[in-house]
């Protein structure tokens, strides 16, 4: 019996009488493995992470496969990031992973990002998240050539933080109103960060509304 390169099943014998040796496969795990060794960190709203993610190929001697191996491997957020209210996002499933230059998969609700195996490593460039927050995690897949998956691993815990003073945007739209009577719904926007998250320590300036048909435009002065 043969495997594929990528598929190396430990092969144990099994003496059944003094006068046979029968060969008996017992597949206990592949002889390969992933690791994580940089750690995203450094991470605005809006811009790609400072420290980016590199992760490793490995045998299960941690001796690392830079010839030997075929594969890709996949990065998306953690799903046990958004399981209470006290983290990512306030809780929100609408949290993505993104990559500059790219546009990235949505898989089971969240968006994926996919590079080749080169050398044993991949090396993540470009990686981001928009909403700020804290407790992210990062989950990789291993996959062979064959589009099997190998391994995974997930990355320790980082904060996503709000980044400086970029755009005016909208919290709250006006709704419709009834001539000489105010607004249902009051207009409400924020000072943001590139990645739409509220800038909170910002308390100077003045914000102007000007009405043009059909479209409200609204201008910000001094406010950063």
């Amino acid at each position: 019996m043969s495997f594929p390169n990528s598929l190396r099943p430990l092969v144990s014998l099994l003496l059944l009488s003094s006068s046979s040796l029968v060969p008996t496969f017992s597949v206990t795990g592949w002889n390969i493995a992933i690791d994580v060794t940089t750690h995203a960190n450094g991470a605005v709203g809006g811009r790609a992470f400072a420290i980016q993610p590199v992760v490793a190929v490995t045998d299960n001697k941690g001796i690392i496969l830079q010839h030997a191996f075929e594969g890709r491997v996949t990065v998306q957020i953690d799903p046990s990031s958004f399981a209470t209210e006290d983290n990512v996002g306030g809780g929100r499933n609408d949290v993505n992973l993104w990559k500059e230059g790219e546009t990235t998969a949505h898989v089971s609700g969240s968006t994926l990002v996919s590079q080749s195996v080169m050398n044993g490593r991949v090396i993540f460039t470009g990686l981001g998240i928009d909403t700020a927050g804290s407790r992210y995690r990062l989950k990789f897949v291993l996959y062979d050539e064959h589009d099997l998956i190998m391994d995974t691993a997930v990355s320790d815990e980082f904060d996503v933080i709000v980044g400086e003073s970029y755009q005016l945007g909208w919290v709250t739209h006006p709704e419709s109103a009834f001539g000489g009577s105010v607004f249902g719904s009051q207009p409400l926007v924020s000072i943001q960060d590139r990645g739409g998250n509220t800038v909170m320590d910002v308390n100077e300036g003045m914000v102007r509304v000007v009405i043009y048909p059909c479209i409200i435009y609204l201008f910000v002065r001094h406010w950063y």
